[in-house]
């Protein structure tokens, strides 16, 4: 598995995430129990898992608060179904019913290509969205509800950030940088 997977210079514990990840995308969830802190930290580094409790029942990853089991985004566990970062995304979006989920490559590509830091604004997303014919709102919400972006809050990465931003699935950005 470490072999297919080109970001692991982690060691044990990098190997210990991706074998929790693999052994719980189907469920969705890694339980508290098999979570120590430094897979914790690097399960949610790379977006493969984010902490399940929130505050005010936030979806943003910045507002999910440790300690307790780990929620493993949509867009991962289907990487891990099919071990191919496009086909995840394309499988994915045929799932929730795009009739041209092949686009969403090359959507992703752009948001990447366009991001800074892993920082996107939302006026950046817009031009995408428009780009490619689609309605602005339910492509950013789409994009949030499969894990390759979410809400975040600006921290001077932009400069004079044009808001709201959005932060990148690093996982997914350094799987397609490597492929």
């Amino acid at each position: 598995m470490r072999e297919s997977l080109p970001l692991w210079g982690a060691g044990s514990d990098g190997l210990k995430a991706l074998e929790l990840v693999k052994k719980y995308c189907e469920k969705g969830i890694i339980p508290k129990e098999e979570l120590d802190d430094e897979t914790m930290l690097l399960l949610e580094d790379l977006k493969l898992a984010v902490p399940l409790k929130a505050e005010r029942d936030s979806l943003a990853w910045i507002s999910r608060q440790f300690g307790g089991d780990m929620e493993i985004p949509y867009i991962v566990r289907f990487f891990f179904k099919f071990m191919d970062w496009k086909r995840a995304i394309i499988e994915y979006f045929r799932r929730i019913g795009e009739e041209r989920a092949e686009e969403f490559v090359d959507i992703f590509l752009e948001i990447r290509d366009r991001s800074k830091n892993l920082l996107i604004c939302g006026e950046d997303l817009v031009d995408i969205a428009m780009k490619h014919k689609k309605e602005p709102g339910a492509l950013i919400a789409e994009l949030k509800g499969s894990g390759l972006i979410s809400p975040t809050v600006g921290c001077g990465a932009f400069g004079r950030a044009r808001a709201p931003l959005y932060e990148l699935n690093k996982f997914f950005v350094i799987l397609s940088q490597s492929s």
